[in-house]
């Protein structure tokens, strides 16, 4: 039969039709933890950290945005297919199951494969330097699917500052990470050390956050200064030890899991806290924890030596926080006035004190951060890199 409609009519359809296409995909992340955020656990059987938090952030603001996303997670005893939030959540293999030594390539390898070919994805979204990489990049070039990779902290720009042990995992991310058809960068820095290392170009991204529609004022706040990270030795979590001890007029809280690799460091956090009455410890605490803690915080405190983009200063800056910190991205902390950069102990001693001690220049910094949320960490501005990058 004969197309009656006119041939500008029957263009314009096909343009419609393309740019539909275009400004919807279907998409497929992985993050073997990301189950942890998604379902609010308590942390006790997974790790949360910030790359699970955007993870979840990330992918349920791209399926409320019209986009079919699927969630490769971990199996944490859930169901095998899950729908949260809007978003497909389909669980791989545990940790646990396999033969050592096999493992890798049973269950974890053919689960993680399959868990991407049942995606059926346009497009294939990893972040955090990791065997996942280049597993993800090989099941695209096979498929012929794109690869956008997000670079998760300044260590993932640098052969020499890769934290993989593994010689295998550490092969697989270059593999991968050469084969990207997009990466994304947290900073200018990062941006920066992957161009002089590896030659390869990043487009830089903001971060996730929830941005609270009220917040309380600094002085209606009963928590001086709150310290909240996953307890590695690059976040020295002694030095906020140290702090609280040289501190003991203030009101402190601390919080976050134990790294399996590093339990001793752990125990002697815990530990040290007891003999300081002025500090709560926590331990671990689910996702949605965290809100409350950071809504009744004055000062958030981070003290690694170093870091990626911390979700911690986002969450911390959407709930008007300032920040007193020995890690600042690309100089963001001293330049718009969202806290104070440290290099030790004593700098950031003197430094919560100082914002403390004067109730009008804390409320105008907590006014600052909170603006700063307001322009600048709001979902549509954040995404825009990330849309450019997944639906080319």
């Amino acid at each position: 039969m004969r197309n009656s409609m006119q041939p500008d009519a029957v263009a314009a359809n096909a343009a419609q039709r393309d740019a539909g296409k275009r400004n919807s995909a279907r998409i497929c992340m992985l993050n073997y933890n990301a189950w942890g955020v998604i379902a609010d656990l308590d942390g006790k059987n997974v790790h949360i950290g910030g790359e699970e938090v955007q993870h979840a952030l990330m992918s349920r603001y791209l399926a409320r945005s019209g986009h079919q996303v699927t969630s490769l997670v971990g199996d944490f005893g859930q169901q095998a297919v899950e729908q949260v939030g809007g978003v497909t959540v389909r669980k791989t293999f545990a940790l646990d199951a396999g033969v050592p030594g096999l493992r890798f390539f049973a269950p974890r390898l053919t689960a993680t494969w399959a868990g991407l070919k049942a995606a059926a994805a346009d497009v294939y979204y990893v972040s955090c330097a990791g065997a996942s990489v280049g597993i993800v990049a090989a099941f695209c070039q096979r498929h012929g699917r794109r690869l956008v990779f997000r670079i998760a902290s300044d260590a993932d720009c640098a052969p020499d500052t890769l934290m993989l042990t593994n010689a295998r995992d550490r092969a697989l991310y270059h593999y991968g990470l050469r084969r990207a058809d997009a990466i994304l960068a947290q900073t200018d820095k990062q941006a920066a050390l992957l161009l002089k290392n590896y030659g390869l170009h990043a487009e830089v991204a903001g971060m996730f956050s929830d941005l609270p529609e009220t917040v309380l004022a600094p002085a209606e706040r009963a928590t001086d200064l709150l310290w909240l990270a996953n307890m590695r030795s690059m976040k020295r979590p002694e030095w906020f030890i140290d702090m609280v001890r040289a501190l003991p007029e203030l009101a402190c809280e601390m919080a976050g899991g134990a790294n399996p690799a590093e339990l001793d460091l752990y125990a002697r956090t815990e530990e040290g806290s007891r003999a300081l009455p002025n500090l709560r410890f926590h331990g671990q605490v689910k996702f949605g924890t965290t809100r409350s803690l950071f809504a009744r915080a004055r000062i958030f405190v981070n003290t690694s030596s170093f870091e990626g983009f911390p979700n911690t200063y986002l969450q911390a800056w959407a709930n008007g926080v300032p920040v007193v910190a020995t890690f600042d991205p690309d100089g963001i902390i001293a330049r718009l006035g969202l806290g104070v950069a440290v290099s030790d102990v004593a700098g950031a001693v003197a430094a919560a004190r100082a914002l403390l001690a004067d109730p009008a220049g804390l409320a105008a910094c907590s006014a600052r951060c909170r603006a700063y949320a307001i322009t600048r960490l709001a979902p549509e501005t954040v995404s825009a890199p990330y849309l450019a990058a997944l639906l080319a």
